[in-house]
């Protein structure tokens, strides 16, 4: 399959796109006790949240960071072995640096990196945007795969133009006079692996993106929002919760020079969040939600559980004898 080109985005491109996700995660042919938010003693100063450290309980039912490494470093393994059966030298191509939010739980709430809303607004580092751009176009300027290789990668489910391009013989299921595996090697590996998708699965998935978006209705959040409209207000700036203020097209659709406005406005945002717990009280409100989920769907979701973790020992099984 042709490489696939991921483009920097902003705070609310990149950062929320985690946050509305409601299925698993597709993986490209180039493939990667429940705790609550912290709780200050009374009289404690107040400092802005920071929920990159914090997890929901459906956390416990998806691969973690460790594991879909270990996945996708045992798939790219067998698709190497896979490929060196057909006399082909492959390599994955280098990971993408990171832009934006450290986990999925970094920035779920909004940005609380007061110091950095002060200079790049609700901007990522533009050092990591640098680094990603240089590493787009390092990719950009790799050789490209011949028809034929991409077949024997992927399979007869790619694009009709890349298997149009493709020799008689890959077309018609062989290469060098060996059969190519149903869906590639990419195929035989992810079958080997028992996942198509790092482990992660759509009910577990789809319940995480669906907890945020029923939070908004909480009572406990939504009167929490109207405190923070109010702090807003009262340092100039109007939008009826934060999410009003994630849709606001002049601070996150796409790269942009940074104004006074965008940095007043999340100066003034993560201020009213840090003063009134804004995230904390967010964060508790998905937790009951997502333990509702959990009682609602335990059966399927341990299911669920006892397939990653086979997944992952047959990774584990596969770089051993990779």
């Amino acid at each position: 399959m042709p490489r696939s080109r991921r483009r920097t985005t902003t705070f609310l491109a990149a950062g929320l796109a985690a946050l509305f996700a409601t299925t698993g995660c597709s993986a490209g042919q180039d493939g990667q006790a429940v705790a609550a938010g912290p709780s200050p003693s009374a009289g404690a100063e107040r400092q802005p949240s920071d929920p990159s450290g914090w997890t929901l309980p459906l956390m416990a039912y998806r691969p973690t960071k460790e594991q879909r490494s270990t996945l996708v470093a045992a798939e790219r393994t067998l698709v190497r072995t896979c490929m060196k059966d057909f006399g082909l030298r492959w390599a994955p191509p280098a990971e993408l640096p990171v832009v934006g939010p450290r986990n999925e739980m970094d920035w779920r709430y909004g940005i609380h990196d007061a110091a950095a809303a002060a200079t790049r607004g609700f901007q990522p580092d533009p050092a990591q945007v640098a680094r990603y751009e240089q590493a787009l176009r390092t990719a950009d300027a790799a050789p490209r795969r011949s028809p034929d290789v991409e077949v024997v990668l992927g399979g007869s489910g790619l694009p009709p133009e890349v298997l149009a391009g493709a020799g008689p013989e890959v077309r018609a299921g062989t290469f060098r006079g060996r059969k190519i595996p149903k869906d590639g090697c990419f195929g035989e590996a992810r079958r080997r692996l028992g996942t198509e998708t790092y482990g992660a699965t759509a009910l577990a998935s789809g319940l995480f993106g669906r907890s945020f978006h029923e939070s908004l209705k909480d009572p406990a959040v939504k009167a929490v929002f109207a405190r923070w409209s109010a702090c807003m207000k009262g340092k100039g700036f109007t939008y009826k919760d934060p999410v009003a203020l994630f849709d606001d097209e002049r601070f996150g659709r796409k790269p942009h020079p940074v104004t006074l406005l965008e940095t007043s406005t999340a100066v003034a945002d993560t201020s009213c969040r840090g003063a009134l717990r804004v995230a904390e009280v967010w964060h508790a409100a998905e937790t009951r939600l997502q333990q509702g989920y959990v009682r609602a769907h335990l059966a399927e979701l341990e299911a669920d559980r006892r397939a990653v973790d086979t997944s992952v020992r047959n990774a584990t099984e596969a770089l051993a004898t990779g």
